[in-house]
């Protein structure tokens, strides 16, 4: 079982290039000349509207008025797009602090992620934390840890039946989302606990 990564991984900082500075300067300098905002503009408002209404839309819809099962599945499948671009777009970018700058409106859609049934404290661990700071790094970066029957990563041992999980890698995603909402928070919750991950973390709380 792993600490904290940070106690196991250090970044060697001698010879570091100006790669990075350097296009920070120049990003900075593209949105400088052409008058544009690093946050959200009105093409993203709308689809924060839009997405967001694909989602509790047909939700209140099943809800209220219970409809045959064919029409409910159309509905969930709609659902399905618009928990998608919750997802990928409105939580991610507010998690990130950069739909908006400020604070609070990122932090009220940040808890969209809530709505459709996950943590924004354990998104936050995983994603701005583990993944975006050792990125790639077997063992450290969460988002590329083996899922059981799904290998993501090259560096870990591999098992004869996932030689077919191309097979069957599609339909097991299709069901993520479920293994998120009924388990997949308890378990981060536990090994996130166990490696000193919460304690400290004001991007995590964020």
């Amino acid at each position: 079982m792993l600490t904290n990564p940070k106690t196991l991984v250090k970044f060697n900082q001698e010879g570091k290039t100006a790669f990075f500075t350097t296009l920070k300067s120049r990003i900075d300098q593209h949105f400088k000349e052409n008058n544009l905002s690093k946050n959200a503009n009105a093409t993203m408002v709308i689809k924060t509207i839009v997405m967001l209404g694909l989602y509790l839309g047909p939700f209140a819809y099943v809800i209220y008025f219970q409809p045959s099962w064919p029409l409910a599945m159309l509905l969930f499948t709609i659902m399905g797009l618009g928990l998608a671009g919750v997802g990928m777009c409105i939580m991610h970018d507010a998690n990130h602090g950069s739909y908006s700058s400020n604070k609070k409106i990122n932090t009220l859609l940040g808890h969209t992620l809530n709505l459709a049934g996950g943590s924004v404290c354990n998104w936050k661990i995983q994603h701005n934390i583990l993944h975006h700071t050792y990125t790639n790094i077997a063992h450290m970066d969460d988002d590329i840890a083996d899922k059981g029957v799904l290998r993501l990563n090259p560096h870990t041992p591999a098992r004869g039946f996932l030689r077919f999980q191309y097979l069957y890698a599609c339909a097991f995603y299709a069901i993520l989302t479920l293994y998120w909402v009924v388990a997949k928070d308890f378990v981060q919750y536990r090994k996130y606990g166990r490696q000193g991950l919460y304690k400290g973390s004001a991007t995590a709380r964020a």
